[in-house]
């Protein structure tokens, strides 16, 4: 198993509703990347450094409040 970081459930949901954010494109601009890139880790693809730091930054969350990590299977076979 390896492990890795993903957003919390829903997150992106709550912020829109508590910070009146109409679009998840004003989500992206506030983070300091594009709606496409949002999208995918909403999705479960694996944020970079950059996003999970203008995520927090964005927010004023601290890391855990955002981001969980997560087991995946791994499909690299041990040598």
């Amino acid at each position: 198993m390896a492990a890795a970081i993903q957003l919390r459930a829903g997150i992106v949901a709550r912020l829109r509703e508590t910070r009146n954010l109409r679009s998840e494109e004003a989500v992206a601009r506030l983070i300091g990347t594009d709606r496409t890139t949002l999208r995918r880790i909403m999705n479960g693809s694996q944020p970079s450094g950059a996003f999970i730091a203008g995520f927090c930054d964005a927010f004023g969350l601290g890391l855990g409040e955002a981001f969980e990590i997560v087991q995946t299977s791994s499909t690299a076979k041990a040598a």
